[in-house]
């Protein structure tokens, strides 16, 4: 069932979001990288995204107990090295996008297809995503981002798995 909120069905609209934003910032992510590098030092990056993972832990605990299933609360445990220890070991901050992203793609994605569509919609964004930018002439498409994508995407895919199972 998707997501409500204030009896609207928001799922189809926020994956949809997801689904422009990613082409976007691989189209005009470089120039947006350099903007906030110049104004926004490293530390408070690093801050702002420690503080998205945050806030979107605590909302994926609040989903979980509206969908009265407090108990499987306790499979958010792998979702902490996931989603907030593992992105601290990029040598990027900026990098750390890729799992707020495609993380919240593939929870979206979950909820608003059957599972193994909503697996394979998250792997081809996130292979497409790096293809894209192999064709743009100011970016590169990288492996290793195809694997943080993917595995964001997954991530965020079983964590909504996790509340829909009945």
């Amino acid at each position: 069932m998707p997501f409500s909120h204030s009896g609207k069905k928001t799922t189809p609209c926020i994956w949809l979001m997801l689904a422009m934003l990613i082409p976007l910032l691989s189209v005009y992510g470089r120039p947006l990288q350099r903007m906030v590098k110049t104004y926004v030092p490293t530390t408070g990056l690093a801050l702002f995204f420690g503080t998205v993972s945050l806030l979107l832990l605590a909302a994926l605990i609040t989903w979980f107990r509206a969908q009265g299933k407090p108990a499987r609360a306790w499979h958010l445990a792998w979702l902490i090295p996931l989603f907030l220890l593992l992105p601290l070991t990029l040598p990027l901050v900026e990098e750390r996008l890729h799992f707020v992203v495609f993380g919240a793609f593939g929870f979206f994605s979950m909820l608003l297809f059957p599972p193994p569509v909503a697996v394979l919609v998250s792997l081809a964004a996130s292979g497409l995503d790096e293809a894209l930018q192999w064709v743009l002439p100011d970016r590169v498409g990288d492996w290793r981002d195809v694997g943080f994508n993917a595995i964001a995407s997954l991530g965020g895919a079983t964590a909504a798995f996790a509340g829909i199972r009945k």
